[in-house]
């Protein structure tokens, strides 16, 4: 709808050449906003940090190019938040451990994953907040009872 406007407006309109233009740069920058923004609005794994301490739901090992995890920041509730999909990069490590914690989920035993920062000495303050999992162990523990939602 939005290109048939633009169109018409290029080809129909009297106004001035620079009016046109700057349409067509608006047109041009909403479409490439909008194409940006799509995968969060379809729910695509985010490859921001894991959350601290999250509720663990699902694991797929996509070998050797992502691991993705479904978890539920505990620090919300878990009645409060959905879950969130993450993207982390592959790592033998981490795909060991994603593997035990699959285990433990398929046989109904609720897991916690907790994220703790392996930053070195000689780290600068500016690349903290840069710290991906790649920098990050994803520890899996299980869950104490209490924690564990209620099957309506």
């Amino acid at each position: 709808m939005i290109a048939l406007l633009l169109l018409s407006l290029n080809l129909y309109s009297s106004w001035s050449a620079l009016v046109k233009t700057i349409m067509n740069i608006l047109v041009i920058g909403f479409f490439w906003v909008t194409y940006q923004s799509w995968p969060g609005l379809l729910g695509w794994p985010t490859e921001n940090d894991l959350p601290e301490k999250f509720y663990l739901h699902a694991i797929h090992v996509d070998e050797p190019h992502k691991v993705y995890l479904w978890g539920t920041d505990l620090d919300e509730g878990l009645g409060q938040t959905i879950p969130r999909s993450f993207s982390m990069p592959y790592s033998a490590k981490l795909h060991d451990a994603a593997d035990k914690a699959g285990r433990k989920l398929r046989k109904g035993l609720p897991m916690i994953g907790q994220v703790s920062q392996n930053v070195g000495a000689n780290t600068e303050v500016s690349n903290l907040e840069q710290t991906q999992a790649a920098d990050s162990d994803v520890i899996f523990v299980d869950a104490p009872q209490s924690l564990v939602p209620s099957k309506n």
